[in-house]
């Protein structure tokens, strides 16, 4: 075997005429090796904690073989960056040896919110002994267990969990508990979260979102609110499993993944220290481990729990850096009592300035494991990206040897896993309703055809040339081709269900609009931030055009920062003083958020009728027509109210009155997307000829 310069073992290199001569069963055996990506750093070892004292004293360190690996990978991932992304990622899904296996699965299995992250649940469910059943059958009978799921949007973990456990132990009784960023909270930003909600919808009551609502689980406050709750799950026992499966959008610096994501990793690891029983289970995604955070964090992984190993399964696509911490049996809070209050201390967003542990306190033999755990993914890695770009320019289909292979693989899959259908009555939501559920949320991004150097070149360009840029994006977007629509009375509720969340200025998110156009109007809003100028929209010289002296007017504007208070406040006041059969015109009326529409929603019982009425210069008007009084609903308004000025002194906002699976049902819901994309598509366009004068 040859040895490259950093020590690890790698197959030797055979002259090319060997090389073109390799037989398939040689091929096959190197494409079967993705099964085996494993790794073991801690089994019986047994590792001791430093005393409390000495965490998070000594300055960041760094670890220089460590870094050379680093280095290496990142020359390989460097050569992407000419790549368009979008044309890539469609060559690396055609490329995937197991490209094919969430397609079997949903067809042949037919479970429910099959997804890439279900498989790879299942897979290491099957290849590790997640789920603690020994522990669950010995300890606790007849009372079950409880699982909680960190940054779990979709809900994919937990699906493929309760088919797991309707396969392989179908007495056992269990319950679960999940958060995420909050999908329905429109300052939540889409390069933050996993917006998908189709599973979230059906099953809000096992959702906790935190103390302010946002699903942050890098804020104390909403982990402590996920640990009391976690302590009433119904016809549930202890908490035996966690998961966690977050990240951060990296594609702005894809070479500091890692570095990027340590602190949300921190905080999962201690969230699960906070959760877990004592001989439960933790699975973790990570990334890399050249950092001092990480090798601090496995580290302290490998003192909590008995037995530790990395995996990526065969299901994660081979390209990628991602990789799952499985952590066993853990040793339980008693023995972290000492080093919990330290880890809070510095828990939320802000990562610390120091490293966890001295590097001295870290034992030279797990370092090693480090290092050489950190080699075998790298080298797994580098092949398969090497591979694809020597493939990318090919244009001929795949040859019937890779074909082969990914149904081999995916075989195989399906054979290790022991997959099979559950009866449908089993199913936490259902196959079909999941599938049923509009689906306009899913993250969508812009700049698919842009490189990596690409997108660096863009944030040079002067702020005209930019929105310019934008522009190209807008021109496509698909808006109302009707002058005015008639919106008639909906029926009014009994009573109003005011949600209330952290209190945010800028809508970053909305499930009335397409992600991708909403970004367009977040990007232009971030080159007027870096102007520091603003652009009114609608222009105000338009505003009362056309519209008769006698009718009532709010003038909003659609590009405002976000005062959620001022509007429920605003329009109480023009209802209280309204006049029997008077008309009422907003202009401006941002129809992105739940709130608004809400509001609307409960306005309809106040009106005739509501005519919308587009405008080419600022969008749309919104007419409301012969004003009736109605006093159980501005009961409705005065709690709305209430409510609004008693979240204010808490630094937080009423988000929602009408729940967003009722809106979701409102007539107008299409029309309202097209409303939005309307207001964007000429904001964008005014914004362009107002910065070019």
């Amino acid at each position: 075997m040859e040895r490259e310069d950093d020590g690890a073992v790698f197959p030797p290199r055979q002259p090319k005429s060997m090389r073109d001569k390799y037989d398939e069963s040689t091929i096959l055996s190197s494409k079967m090796s993705i099964f085996e990506k494993h790794f073991a750093i801690s089994d019986a070892q047994t590792y001791a904690l430093p005393e409390p004292e000495s965490m998070f004293v000594e300055a960041p360190w760094q670890l220089e073989r460590l870094q050379r690996i680093k280095e290496k990978l990142n020359d390989v991932k460097s050569r992407l960056n000419d790549f368009s992304i979008g044309k890539w990622q469609q060559h690396t899904c055609r490329m995937n040896a197991s490209s094919d296996i969430v397609y079997e699965v949903k067809c042949k299995v037919q479970a429910e919110l099959v997804t890439q992250a279900w498989c790879k649940f299942y897979e290491i469910a099957c290849n590790f002994s997640l789920v603690p059943l020994n522990e669950i059958r010995r300890e606790l009978g007849d009372k079950g267990f409880s699982s909680v799921h960190l940054c779990e949007a979709p809900g994919a973990f937990v699906a493929a969990l309760n088919h797991w456990l309707k396969t392989n132990a179908p007495d056992v009784r269990w319950n679960w508990l999940a958060t995420t960023l909050n999908p329905y909270c429109e300052g939540n930003s889409y390069d933050r979260m996993v917006a998908d909600d189709r599973f979230i919808r059906h099953t809000l009551k096992h959702w906790c979102f935190g103390d302010d609502n946002t699903g942050d689980i890098m804020s104390v406050r909403n982990l402590d609110a996920l640990v009391e709750r976690s302590k009433s799950l119904d016809g549930g026992g202890p908490v035996l499993l966690v998961t966690a499966d977050g990240s951060v959008d990296c594609t702005g610096m894809p070479g500091e993944q890692e570095s990027t994501v340590a602190q949300l990793h921190l905080c999962e690891a201690v969230a699960c220290m906070r959760l877990l029983q004592k001989g439960g289970n933790f699975l973790l995604k990570l990334f890399t481990l050249f950092e001092h955070q990480s090798v601090c964090l496995m580290y302290l992984l490998s003192c909590a729990f008995r037995q530790v190993s990395v995996t990526k399964p065969v299901s994660s696509k081979g390209g990628n850096s991602e990789m799952y911490v499985v952590c066993m049996d853990f040793k339980g809070r008693d023995y972290l009592a000492a080093y919990l209050p330290v880890l809070e201390r510095y828990y939320d967003n802000v990562p610390p300035a120091n490293a966890m542990f001295r590097l001295r306190d870290i034992p030279d033999d797990f370092l090693q494991r480090i290092e050489q755990c950190s080699q075998f993914f790298k080298f797994h890695q580098c092949r398969v990206i090497t591979d694809n770009i020597r493939t990318f320019f090919r244009k001929s289909p795949l040859d019937f040897l890779s074909m082969m292979f990914k149904h081999m693989i995916t075989a195989k899959y399906l054979k290790d896993c022991r997959l099979d259908k559950i009866d449908p009555a089993d199913n936490i939501v259902g196959r079909e309703l999941i599938e049923k559920s509009n689906n306009h949320f899913i993250n969508k991004k812009l700049h698919d055809d842009d490189s990596y150097n690409d997108r660096c070149k863009n944030q040079d360009l002067e702020p005209r040339e930019r929105l310019l840029l934008i522009w190209c994006n807008v021109r496509e977007i698909e808006w109302p081709t009707e002058k005015s629509y008639v919106w008639h009375l909906q029926a009014s509720p009994e009573d109003v269900e005011i949600q209330t969340g952290k209190m945010f200025d800028k809508v970053r998110s909305s499930r009335f609009c397409d992600s991708r156009v909403l970004q367009i109007l977040i990007n232009i809003d971030n080159v007027m931030q870096a102007m520091h100028t603003t652009v009114c929209f609608p222009p105000a010289e338009v505003t009362s055009e056309q519209i008769d002296p006698s009718h009532e007017i709010i003038n909003f504007q659609f590009v405002q920062n976000y005062d959620s208070h001022r509007t429920i406040a605003e329009i109480y006041d023009r209802l209280e003083k309204l006049q029997s059969e008077q008309t009422l015109i907003f202009v401006g009326y941002s129809l992105l958020t739940q709130l608004n529409i809400g509001l609307l929603y409960l306005l309809g019982n106040f009106f005739k009728k509501i005519i919308v009425e587009v405008h080419d210069k600022e969008g749309y008007r919104l007419k409301l027509e012969s004003y009736r009084r109605n006093e159980k609903v501005l009961n409705h308004f005065r709690e709305i109210l209430t409510a609004s000025c008693n979240a204010r002194q808490k630094n937080m906002a009423v988000w929602s009155i009408i729940p967003v699976t009722v809106l979701y049902e409102y007539d107008q819901f299409p029309v309202m997307m097209l409303l939005n994309h309307l207001m964007i598509k000429l904001y964008a366009r005014h914004a362009i000829d107002t910065i070019g004068q």
